[in-house]
């Protein structure tokens, strides 16, 4: 069997357009260390190559949708941690291109299978890339290898200087890139764009890669986002009959119909205050439910109850308590539950009530850079919550304090114990046990 066959979704290549980076000299890098003598290269077929080109710049979930409980290990990395692991792993992807003329053609694949736009420029770049692949005599076009893109131009030029023109030319040109993505099946929109709309956008994913797409992460839940119509939305939506995974604002998911062959695993909400979508006469259940908010929820809405029925899991920002448990009162099969709390301090809700058929909690505090004292007392307050069910207790976050000298503090301990008193096991974001 072929690499290709036995690891389809796992290669992990990609191009990263950013003019910024200041790559090293690779020619004059391998002239002066490795003096590579491309003659004593083992004969070994092309599939043999590609294998050990995929092992060697392998990025985790690059080419998966997020269908996976939020519980399931390993964890999937962040956006940011995603993005940060492509441009890394770019490095090596560039060097094998470039060891000879056979590993070039055999790894160009690898280099375009992952795009990342980070700034204008980078935009430019990829524009002329693809568009000059697409007028070429090649047999093979370079947006054909694409399956992933990720766009999100943060530079100062698209945040303060750029003149309406200037993004109306920027988004023209990644419309254009997105027409030459025949294959694309991942699409993540993260960027800056204030004004206008992004109907050109919308309209070549339609028009190209509808088809394909298993993902649609269009803003985050904490991002801004290009304004889009609900009527395109909804229309780009419902053209997907492979959509496994969508991420939007809730102005757009409330006007959403998927298409009659998509099966979703995965919603995320963001709240924007504006959920006054129609009534769906088919909306999606989706086992996996992010619900972010910026302020209430529309519990009475058809729709936020048609979501909630299937869901298995839901990650939730805290709120209040009274409305936390009115959400989820319309949860029946959910097991697992994320809260997103703001700081160590909001743990303090001694009338937290679980369902006993919820196994799984999670925390995810937001607060960066808490004190000590507040996150062991936070900690404490875990003891006083009615959870009869829950058999796994995670600290979600990343940037915990509960490591090295921390950990062993005697405070620490102390909370940590009174916690496996409960008859809790507490874990930490990668699912190990606190000592």
């Amino acid at each position: 069997m072929s690499p290709e066959a036995s690891r389809p979704e796992t290669d992990s290549h990609h191009i990263e357009f950013d003019p910024e980076v200041k790559w090293p000299d690779i020619n004059q890098m391998l002239a002066r260390k490795l003096r590579l003598d491309t003659e004593k290269l083992p004969d070994l077929p092309v599939e043999v190559w590609l294998l050990i080109f995929q092992l060697a710049t392998e990025v985790p979930f690059a080419f998966l949708p997020r269908t996976e409980s939020p519980f399931d290990l390993p964890p999937r990395p962040t956006h940011k941690e995603m993005t940060a692991e492509l441009s890394r792993s770019l490095i090596t992807k560039r060097y094998i291109a470039l060891v000879c003329r056979s590993w070039n053609e055999i790894a160009t694949p690898f280099l375009y299978g992952a795009v990342l736009l980070r700034s204008t420029r980078g935009v430019t770049a990829a524009w002329n890339t693809f568009c000059g692949s697409a007028e070429s005599n090649a047999g093979v076009r370079l947006g054909h290898h694409v399956k992933r893109i990720d766009v999100s131009t943060r530079d100062s030029q698209v945040n303060h200087d750029n003149t309406g023109s200037d993004q109306d030319e920027e988004r023209r040109r990644i419309a254009e890139i997105l027409q030459r993505l025949p294959n694309l099946s991942i699409f993540t929109m993260h960027t800056h764009l204030r004004s206008g709309n992004a109907t050109a956008i919308a309209e070549a994913l339609i028009n190209t890669s509808a088809n394909t797409l298993q993902t649609i992460e269009w803003g985050g839940l904490t991002f801004g986002h290009v304004c889009l119509s609900g009527t395109t939305w909804a229309k780009l939506v419902s053209s997907c009959p492979n959509l496994k995974s969508l991420d939007g604002p809730a102005c757009q998911i409330f006007s959403t119909v998927l298409h009659q062959d998509a099966r979703l695993g995965h919603l995320s909400i963001r709240h924007d205050g504006r959920e006054e979508g129609n009534v769906l006469p088919n909306p999606p259940t989706p086992s996996h439910l992010r619900y972010g908010s910026n302020g209430g929820w529309n519990l009475a809405h058809p729709n936020t109850r048609a979501y909630c029925s299937r869901a298995i899991s839901l990650e939730v920002r805290f709120l209040s308590l009274e409305e936390l448990h009115r959400l989820l009162a319309q949860c029946p099969k959910l097991s697992q539950l994320v809260l997103r709390i703001p700081s160590w301090n909001s743990m303090r809700m001694p009338c937290l009530a679980l369902d006993p058929s919820i196994t799984h909690l999670g925390l995810f505090v937001e607060q960066r850079q808490p004190k000590l004292s507040s996150l062991v007392e936070g900690l404490g307050c875990i003891t006083y919550w009615k959870i009869p069910g829950v058999k796994t207790l995670r600290l979600m976050s990343r940037h915990l304090l509960l490591e090295g000298d921390n950990l062993k503090k005697k405070r620490t301990q102390k909370a940590l114990q009174e916690i496996r008193a409960a008859g809790l096991v507490l874990e930490n974001w990668e699912g190990k046990p606190f000592a």
